[in-house]
């Protein structure tokens, strides 16, 4: 009795896992739990503890299968698809710098404002900036 009582307590602790993050320790504990019940199992009769292991066996490639498929997606975060929109600026466009560019910040190009970086040093908040460049979708200006 104290076998199968065993048995069951594993299983339950390894579907535990799938639910709660214990980070394997759960796991670790039933997969004991499993062992200690085929070793108590082949104490009690050879032919339990051999029923037990063959079924142990059985259950184990299956398991291993499927465990990355159904702890895998709830350990994954779900990929996101991020569009970057291109600035509808064009090269050597005017605009004015609404914040300090240090060098990132904002300027103001037909009453639409963008992130933007300055090519070089700092340029202070209203002054007139041109647009030089485009990299990975963000504009790279210089004073005028």
């Amino acid at each position: 009795m104290l076998c199968i009582f065993l048995f069951a307590v594993g299983i339950v602790l390894i579907l535990g896992e799938c639910a709660l993050p214990t980070h394997g320790m759960l796991g670790i504990v039933g997969g004991g739990a499993i062992l200690g019940a085929i070793c108590v199992g082949f104490h009690m009769s050879q032919w339990l503890g051999a029923g037990m292991l063959a079924v142990t066996l059985v259950l184990s490639p299956i398991v291993a299968t499927l465990w990355p498929r159904v702890v895998g997606k709830k350990l994954m975060l779900p990929t996101t698809e991020t569009l970057v929109s291109p600035p509808r600026v064009g090269l050597g466009q005017i605009g004015v710098a609404v914040s300090e560019l240090r060098p990132m910040g904002w300027c103001e190009f037909d009453d639409r404002r963008h992130e933007v970086r300055a090519e070089t040093n700092v340029i202070h908040a209203g002054s007139q900036v041109k647009v030089v460049s485009v990299e990975s979708g963000r504009l790279i200006v210089r004073e005028v």
